[in-house]
C-alpha cells in the first residue's frame, strides 16, 4: 500500500511535468492530482477491475465539480464556506452506501480543499480535468499492473512470515522450559503465539472461498482423501500453536513431573508440525484460477446499522452532524489564526472523525495527529532549513517520507502524520515558501482542528466507549450462540462440516470489533490509566474465542453414540442459556473493585486438562466456566465495593 501511493505520485508529478512541454498546466492542476492521485491510491478497494474503473470514474467527476465549485464561489468566500459545510456532511452521510461511495465523498472533499486553496481560475478547469483523469489511469495502472494483487504470491509470503513466527514461538517456549519463565520471557512468548495468529489469520483472508477451493477436491486424483480445506487446515495450525504454548506453561502444582510436562510439550510440538506439513500440503494444491475472485472489499460501515426509532438513530446521520459541527468550528477558530490557512483546521477536524467508533477513539486520534504534527513541525524545520531547496536531495526525501508514513499507517497514525508534515515541510521549501512560522501556523491550525473535533465528539451525540464496548461483547455472545445452535443441529445431522469452522471464524472477527471498540479504555494517552481490567477482559474474551474454535472443530468431527450425544445436547443448551444472559451483561470493561487472589480453573478441570481437549463436551464446560467469569467480574465491577472491615 505505502509502495502505491509513493509509485503513484511519482508518476504522477511526472507524467505532469511531461504534459506540461506541451501544454500548460495550472499550479492547481498539480495540487489537486496529487490529492486525487493519493485517494485514489488509498480509497479504490473494490476487487475487480470493472469495479475500480467504476469508481475512479465517479470519484473523478466528483473531485472535478468540487474543484469547479470552488473555482466558481471563490469570490464570495463566505458562500465557500457554506458550501464547504454542506460538501462536508454528503462526504461522510455518503458513505453509508459503501466503500465505492466512501471513496466519491472523499475524493470531493480532498478536491475542493485544495481547489480553495488554490483558488484556480475558471480557464484552469481543462488542465485540472486533465490531471485528474492522469492520475486516474496512473492509479488504475499501478494497482492492477505494477503492483498488482496477486493472492497466489500473497499467500505464499505469508506462510513464509508464519514459519518464521512459528520458528520464533518453539525457541522462546523450549528456552522457557529449559530456564524456566525468568524476567519477560513469558510476555515475550505469548507476544509470539499472538503474532503467528496474526498471521494465520491474515493467510485464511488470503486463501479461496470454499466454493472456490473446492474445484482440486475432485479434479486432483492424488488429493488424500482426509486432506481438509485450506481454511481447516489454517485453523489447525492455529489450535496447534496456542497448544504449544499452554504446554510449555507450568500449570502450577508442585507434584507435577517435568518428565511428563516436558512429553506433553514434545506431542503439541509434533502435533504442530504435523499441521503445518498439512497446510503446506493443502495449499500447494490451490489452483491458480482459485484465487481470481478473492479479496472482496470490506463491508460499509453503516450499511446495516440503522438501528433507532427517531431520524438520529442513524449512525450515519450522527457522524455527519458531528463532522460538519466540528468542521464549522474549525473553521472559526482556523479563520481567527489565518484568514488564508485555515484549511488546515478543517482538515483536522474531517480526518479525527475517520475510522473511529466512540469520542474516546476520537480523542486518541486527535492526540496522535496533534503529537505527530508538533514533533513533524520541529524535525522539519530542522530538516527543510538544512535542505533549503536542493532539488535532487529534497525530492527523493519527499518520497521516503510519503512512503515511511503510509508503511507505517496500520501501526501508528500519528508516526504517519510525522512523516507527511516532514515531506510537506521539504515542498514548501522547494517552492520557495517555508518559513519556520509558517509550520508553527500549520500546528497551531492542527491543534485546533483536533480541539474542535475533540469538543464535539463528546458534546454532540457522544458514543460512550465503555457503551460501545458492551455493545460489541453483546454481539461476541451473539455469534456465540450462533455457533452453539448450528452445533446443536449438527447432532441431527442438519449443517454442513465446513459451517460450524466458518462460524468459528466470525468469533473471532466479533472479537477483533471488540478489542477496537476497547481499545481507548486501556490506552496510554488516558489520563487515568486502567490498562489492566481491560487487558483481563480482553483475555477472557480471548479465551472464548479459542475454546469455541476448539469446539467447532471437535464437533465437526462428532460421531458420538446415543448417550453421548445427549449430553452434548444439554450442555450446549444450559450454555446457550449463559451466554444469552451474557449478552445482556453491561460493564464488562469497568474496573471493579480488587480482587484478592488469581483466578484458576477447578482442580478437576486442571487435572484433565491436557487429555481432554479433544472433547467437546470439555470445551463447554471450559465455555461455560470462562462466561461465567466475565459476567461476575462485570458484575463486580458495577458494584460498589463492600465496606473495610
Amino acid at each position: 500500500m505505502a509502495l502505491r501511493v509513493t509509485v503513484t505520485l511519482v508518476a504522477v508529478v511526472t507524467g505532469l511535468a511531461g504534459i506540461h512541454l506541451v501544454y500548460a498546466l495550472p499550479p492547481a492542476a498539480y495540487g489537486v492530482a496529487m490529492i486525487t492521485a493519493m485517494q485514489g491510491a488509498l480509497q479504490v478497494r473494490e476487487a475487480s477491475m470493472r469495479g475500480q474503473t467504476v469508481t475512479r470514474t465517479l470519484s473523478g467527476f466528483a473531485g472535478w465539480y468540487a474543484v469547479a465549485l470552488a473555482s466558481a464561489v471563490s469570490a464570495h468566500p463566505w458562500a465557500g464556506h457554506v458550501l464547504l459545510l454542506l460538501l462536508i456532511f454528503a462526504a461522510v452521510y455518503i458513505r453509508r452506501f459503501g466503500p465505492r461511495w466512501n471513496a466519491v465523498g472523499m475524493f470531493a472533499f480532498m478536491s475542493y480543499f485544495i481547489g480553495s486553496y488554490l483558488h484556480p481560475a475558471p480557464a484552469d478547469l481543462l488542465g485540472i480535468a486533465i490531471a485528474i483523469a492522469l492520475s486516474g489511469v496512473i492509479a488504475h495502472v499501478t494497482r492492477n499492473t505494477l503492483l498488482a494483487e496477486d493472492g497466489q504470491r500473497d499467500l505464499a509470503r505469508t506462510l513464509l512470515a508464519v514459519d518464521r513466527r512459528i520458528a520464533e514461538l518453539l525457541t522462546l517456549t523450549r528456552l522457557g522450559m529449559e530456564a524456566g519463565w525468568v524476567g519477560t520471557l513469558r510476555r515475550r512468548a505469548v507476544q509470539a503465539e499472538n503474532g503467528v495468529k496474526d498471521a494465520i489469520l491474515v493467510a485464511e483472508g488470503l486463501v479461496p472461498a470454499p466454493g472456490e477451493s473446492s474445484v482440486y477436491a475432485s479434479d486432483d486424483p492424488d488429493r488424500p482423501a482426509d486432506l481438509p480445506d485450506a481454511s481447516t487446515a489454517l485453523l489447525d495450525l492455529h489450535l496447534a500453536t496456542e497448544s504449544v504454548l499452554l504446554a510449555s506453561f507450568d500449570p502450577g502444582t508442585p507434584e507435577k513431573d517435568n518428565r511428563a510436562l516436558q512429553q506433553s510439550y514434545r506431542q503439541a510440538e509434533q502435533r504442530l508440525q504435523r499441521a503445518r506439513q498439512v497446510v503446506t500440503q493443502v495449499v500447494d494444491r490451490l489452483p491458480p484460477e482459485a484465487f481470481t475472485s478473492s479479496g472482496a472489499p470490506p463491508p460499509a460501515r453503516f450499511a446495516a446499522s440503522l438501528a433507532g426509532s427517531s431520524t438520529f438513530g442513524d449512525p450515519a446521520l450522527r457522524l455527519a452532524i458531528q463532522v460538519t459541527l466540528a468542521a464549522a468550528v474549525a473553521m472559526a477558530g482556523g479563520l481567527y489564526l489565518s484568514p488564508t490557512r485555515w484549511f488546515w483546521a478543517i482538515l483536522t477536524a474531517f480526518l479525527v472523525f475517520t475510522n473511529t467508533q466512540s469520542r474516546g477513539d476520537t480523542a486518541l486520534r486527535a492526540i496522535n495527529r496533534a503529537l505527530g504534527t508538533l514533533l513533524g513541525v520541529i524535525a522539519g524545520i530542522g530538516v527543510a532549513t538544512l535542505i533549503g531547496n536542493e532539488l535532487a536531495v529534497a525530492l527523493p526525501l519527499v518520497a521516503v517520507f510519503v512512503f515511511t508514513g503510509f508503511y507505517l499507517l496500520q501501526l501508528s497514525y500519528g508516526a504517519m502524520t510525522f512523516f507527511i508534515t516532514l515531506a510537506i515541510s521539504l515542498v514548501y521549501g522547494l517552492i520557495g515558501q517555508f518559513t519556520p512560522d509558517l509550520l508553527l501556523l500549520r500546528l497551531e491550525e492542527t491543534l485546533v482542528g483536533a480541539a474542535a473535533g475533540v469538543f464535539i465528539a463528546f458534546l454532540i451525540f457522544p458514543q460512550s466507549t465503555t457503551r460501545l464496548a458492551d455493545e460489541a461483547a453483546s454481539r461476541f455472545f451473539a455469534a456465540v450462540d450462533e455457533l452453539l445452535a448450528a452445533a446443536e443441529d449438527s447432532l441431527d445431522g442438519h449443517v454442513r462440516r465446513g459451517e460450524l469452522l466458518r462460524l468459528s471464524r466470525q468469533i473471532d472477527r466479533r472479537y477483533g470489533d471488540l478489542a477496537a471498540a476497547a481499545r481507548p479504555l486501556g490506552s496510554n494517552w488516558q489520563v487515568v490509566r486502567k490498562p489492566g481490567p481491560v487487558r483481563q477482559t480482553l483475555t477472557r474474551f480471548l479465551a472464548c474465542a479459542h475454546w469455541s474454535r476448539i469446539f467447532a472443530r471437535r464437533m465437526s468431527e462428532h460421531r458420538g453414540d446415543e448417550a453421548s450425544t445427549a449430553a452434548l445436547r444439554a450442555a450446549i443448551a444450559e450454555l446457550r442459556r449463559q451466554v444469552d444472559d451474557a449478552g445482556k451483561a453491561t460493564g464488562l470493561f469497568v474496573e471493579g473493585p480488587a480482587r484478592r487472589g488469581k483466578e484458576r480453573l477447578p482442580e478437576a478441570r486442571r487435572a484433565d486438562f491436557h487429555e481432554r481437549t479433544d472433547d467437546p463436551l470439555f470445551c463447554l464446560e471450559l465455555l461455560s466456566h470462562i462466561v461465567a467469569r466475565t459476567v461476575r467480574s462485570g458484575r463486580q465491577a458495577s458494584q460498589p465495593a463492600p465496606p473495610a472491615s
